[in-house]
């Protein structure tokens, strides 16, 4: 007697079981109430901060790596126009320069409680060649924006908090913690001179933070499909950085009579050696943590999926790896960005390189990565070594989706931001935070700005702008966060 017929009546029901498990832990979550409307009076209090924000534009903070990138007269301009903008703070708050980059406030709370810092920077990168509606400098308010370098990325939080601080002293608040302002100015070029100093400042005062928010994250609207709301995506972890140069020796000589192989063609293979084995795909505890998040904004067959990752994990990975937006928040990056080789037409290289740029998921290290790296173009003749000394960071540790911290960030955008969801996420890019990891165990990232992938589409580009409605909203919600503390 056959038992086929027995083992698939079995497979069928454990089939059966497994789905309805899947079903009944997706339905213990349903899909989220409507979101909710924002008070257009927490905006209101903070009308006039664009202006702010468009002084401090106009101060050409531009950082370049090297010494002769560095402009001490917008830097100084800079710091005198935010002493005029905002005089309670500089009445009475501690301000203590740290460094030519970096400006520390400390406000004294009332209470030994850790204290918190709040982070941004007022560096920007170079413009560019491209012709710009608005001058790159101007500041201009036209249109309902504030125009000009820096209005994003990222004077606009800046401003924000320092927006917040001078409201709430003009209404005699204290804090029950102390609260520190970090701003670094070198941030765009790793922020060794600005936020290295601060932290190493603090560190020897033997302070312990409790928290800290740097830039990051952003209120995202429609830049997921599928949500049914904008996203407020709190960055809980961070991915490393770091930059390999990838080396071929050549031969040099004439062109017109070539090896077999040219250095080029080698280091072109391995090029497409690394881009071919793509490290392994892993989901890591921040993106589970946001795949949570995201269910009860999903519609049902996605929430399924997204309710049961001990079922949906491989296809998850799947479907993630074939995006490269949402690619990297799956696996350890790898893209080659420079090339140089021969200077002449008809001359072969006597060397030829290629700049790898790599951002790396928690979990691996820059060092298991370069041994990596060097496993893949070894066959090809290449070297692999650090392109910048100094400039190579591990990722950052994963923080939690609770606690004090997470909680009164969390709070403070159900006010501001209530038609937002709160999410956490993966930072792809670098920020300053990476100083702060021996004196701070919660770290999180996100400027409290609602952006569509237009508006980041101008972050280090053209056009770079933000509304004034954003601006108001983001002095809004750190007023909400710092009345907290």
């Amino acid at each position: 007697m056959s038992i086929i017929p027995e083992i698939l009546a079995s497979f069928a029901v454990a089939l059966f079981l497994v789905f309805s498990v899947a079903v009944m832990r997706t339905l213990a979550v349903p899909r989220a109430h409507p979101p909710g409307k924002p008070d257009p009076a927490l905006a209101r209090r903070f009308s006039g901060t664009e202006e702010a924000l468009a002084a401090l534009v106009r101060c050409p903070t531009v950082s370049r790596f090297g010494d002769d990138g560095y402009d001490a007269a917008a830097s100084d301009s800079f710091r005198e126009e935010l002493a005029r903008r905002f005089p309670l703070v500089h009445e009475r708050l501690l301000r203590r320069d740290v460094g030519e980059r970096a400006m520390l406030f400390e406000w004294p709370g009332s209470t030994s409680a850790d204290p918190v810092l709040l982070m941004s920077h007022y560096d920007v990168v170079p413009t560019g060649e491209a012709p710009w509606t608005h001058e790159p400098f101007s500041g201009d308010l036209a249109g309902e924006y504030v125009w000009g370098r820096g209005s994003q990325d990222t004077k606009v939080t800046l401003v924000g908090a320092l927006a917040a601080a001078e409201s709430l002293l003009a209404g005699g608040f204290a804090p029950g913690r102390t609260v520190f302002f970090g701003f670094g100015g070198d941030e765009e070029v790793g922020g060794v001179r600005g936020a290295a100093s601060i932290a190493e400042y603090l560190e020897k005062r033997n302070v312990r933070l409790a928290f800290l928010l740097d830039e990051g994250g952003v209120i995202a609207d429609g830049i997921l499909s599928f949500a049914d709301r904008p996203l407020a995506l709190v960055g809980i972890s961070e991915k490393g950085y770091v930059d390999f140069t990838i080396e071929v020796p050549g031969s040099g000589g004439y062109a017109s009579m070539p090896p077999k192989r040219t250095a080029a063609g080698d280091l072109a293979r391995a090029m497409i050696a690394v881009e071919r084995k793509r490290p392994r795909a892993r989901l890591t505890y921040t993106v589970r943590s946001m795949l949570a998040a995201l269910a009860p904004y999903a519609p049902f067959p996605l929430r399924l999926a997204l309710r049961n990752l001990w079922l949906s994990a491989p296809l998850v990975k799947a479907v993630f790896g074939a995006s490269g937006l949402t690619n990297a928040l799956i696996r350890t990056t790898a893209a080659v960005t420079m090339l140089s080789a021969s200077d002449k037409e008809n001359v072969l290289p006597d060397r030829v390189r290629a700049n790898v740029n790599v951002r790396v998921l928690p979990g691996d290290t820059v060092s298991l990565v370069m041994t990596r790296l060097a496993r893949i173009a070894a066959p090809f003749g290449a070297r692999v070594k650090l392109t910048r000394d100094g400039h190579a960071n591990d990722p950052l540790p994963e923080s939690p989706v609770m606690g004090e911290g997470w909680d009164a960030i969390a709070s403070a955008l159900a006010v501001t931001h209530p038609e937002a969801a709160i999410i956490p996420f993966l930072f792809s890019a670098g920020t300053d935070t990476k100083h702060y990891r021996g004196i701070a165990d919660a770290m999180y990232r996100i400027s409290p700005i609602v952006q569509t992938s237009d508006d980041i589409s101008r972050v280090h580009g053209t056009d770079e702008r933000i509304s004034m409605e954003n601006v108001r909203r983001c002095a809004a919600f750190y007023r909400e966060l710092e009345s907290r503390l």
